[in-house]
């Protein structure tokens, strides 16, 4: 969720369902203190220093510093600037009342922060939260410094300072939690990075907005999980047929692997029947590998489709461009087969540098899947890596004009159909290795061709696939092929 999308929920909660904002702000801090129960085990055991900005945020931080007071003497609360909503003003007086104690950092007194910080346990960061839109200078920015410097355990209340809740950017220099609680929903800063590495362990809590508006207004960003997957069922009764067919057009002289790796992913996904298509040495060499897969020798001329689509039935998904190659030769044959095929197309690799140059000319027919990473999204939208890279908003944009479901691969991948946008947070740098790609594609064909939901196929591929990399003992020391083992374990367990 957007911090925009957040502040028009708890408007919402307020106005027109009459809760009032100061009970918004208390479920807040309890709820936190519950969580820091559940982590710390006994509150008791342990001193806290509270950072608490001049906003709602440092409101949170004020509840959270009175309610460890029911546990523990050692609590303080450090401020900066004054409070200036009405919220936060009721507490801090609320707190005060409670015999806590406070202290104010100026410029003159500014070293007296790492002492307090080498003094206490746990450190709650409440200076600015999910409406944080500036750069962070200042005081405040030698106070998150000292904190990442000094701090034992830092909390985050909400999203750590310093990080754009919309962007995960962060805003000039950002806090280090090992531990944010954020309220009702997680935000978008949570889950990209460098938003994503600063958040720390992220707990999502509670604190009172009606559930119904969540129906009534419901978010286009969703983070994906197994509840969202319907993975093919192994029915008893069946053949081959009943489990769809996947086409793999790829390779070339240099790059006889690629469309393999492809071809092997949709078998673990459990396809009934592989192609390959490319050329004599690609095609022998898949074969040698796993005689079940079925060759299709090509030359990538227009004689080259007719083979093709010779083998093609309802039940059929097509891949293009593992290992493709870049030549301009075979640019007409790979413009033909977007104008002629009518099944599901899922376009990676080289296939993605073709259909750059044409993308205006044809149109899409709502079964076409590309999965660039930043590089060749970049190349697509002719735009600057920096420009594309974790920018979810252009990746529904141009699934919407491109009529496409597209996945940005990255460390979080971005997935949209144009109309939601899907955070997958599976995987680690087991994937980070060429060929890892060509085996998505092909895990992502096998899954659209047994169910025919092209989006269900999309998500359930990549996130089984990161799935399955998270299962390898020796994280990064992998074959690429060695993830090809472990599929079928991740795709049970997402059964379960």
């Amino acid at each position: 969720m957007s911090s925009k999308e957040m502040k028009e929920l708890e408007k919402k909660a307020i106005n027109d369902f009459g809760i009032d904002s100061l009970i918004l702000m208390e479920r807040a801090g309890v709820s936190t203190v519950e969580v820091l129960w559940n982590e710390l085990e006994k509150l008791s055991k342990y001193s806290y220093l509270v950072f608490c900005g001049p906003g709602n945020n440092g409101g949170d931080g004020l509840v959270i510093a009175r309610e460890l007071l029911n546990y523990t003497e050692a609590v303080k609360v450090v401020f900066i600037d004054d409070f200036v909503t009405e919220e936060a003003k009721k507490n801090f007086e609320v707190y005060k009342s409670f015999g806590g104690e406070v202290i104010k950092i100026s410029k003159e007194n500014i070293l007296e922060v790492p002492k307090l910080l080498g003094n206490s346990d746990v450190v709650i960061d409440a200076i600015f939260g999910t409406g944080l839109s500036k750069i962070v200078e200042g005081i405040y920015a030698e106070i998150i410094d000292y904190i990442n410097l000094y701090s034992k355990f830092t909390v985050s209340v909400d999203i750590p300072t310093g990080v754009s809740a919309d962007t995960a950017r962060v805003l000039g220099t950002a806090i280090k939690a090992d531990l944010t609680v954020t309220f009702e929903y997680p935000k978008v800063g949570h889950f990209l990075f460098p938003g994503r590495a600063l958040t720390g362990k992220l707990k999502v809590v509670k604190i009172g907005i009606p559930k119904i508006l969540g129906a009534i207004y419901p978010c286009d960003k969703l983070l994906l999980t197994k509840s969202y997957f319907e993975v093919p069922k192994r029915l008893k009764e069946s053949n081959k047929s009943t489990y769809g067919k996947v086409i793999v057009i790829g390779g070339s002289e240099n790059y006889i692997g690629a469309p393999l790796l492809s071809v092997l992913g949709a078998l673990r996904a459990g396809v009934g029947r592989v192609y390959i298509a490319g050329n004599n040495k690609v095609v022998v060499n898949a074969v040698n590998y796993e005689p079940g897969i079925i060759p299709i020798t090509i030359d990538f001329t227009e004689n080259s489709l007719y083979e093709i689509e010779k083998v093609l039935d309802p039940n059929t998904v097509v891949v293009i461009g593992p290992g493709l190659g870049r030549r301009e030769e075979i640019s007409e044959f790979v413009k033909k087969v977007f104008e002629n095929v009518n099944v599901p197309i899922i376009v990676d690799a080289d296939g993605i540098y073709y259909l750059s140059r044409f993308k205006d000319e044809i149109l899409f027919k709502e079964k076409v899947v590309i999965t660039p990473h930043p590089g060749e999204f970049a190349k697509f939208m002719e735009m600057k890596i920096s420009e594309v890279k974790y920018n979810y908003k252009l990746v529904k944009e141009a699934a919407e004009r491109y009529n496409l479901v597209i996945a940005l691969k990255d460390v979080t991948t971005i997935i949209s159909d144009g109309e939601s946008i899907y955070f997958n947070l599976t995987g680690n740098s087991s994937l980070s290795k060429g060929g890892s790609g060509d085996i998505l594609s092909g895990v992502i064909a096998g899954f659209v061709a047994q169910n025919h939901e092209v989006l269900n196929g999309v998500l359930t591929g990549i996130y089984t696939m990161g799935l399955a990399a998270e299962m390898y003992k020796y994280e990064g020391r992998n074959f690429v092929s060695e993830i090809l083992d472990y599929l079928p374990k991740a795709i049970t367990e997402v059964i379960k």
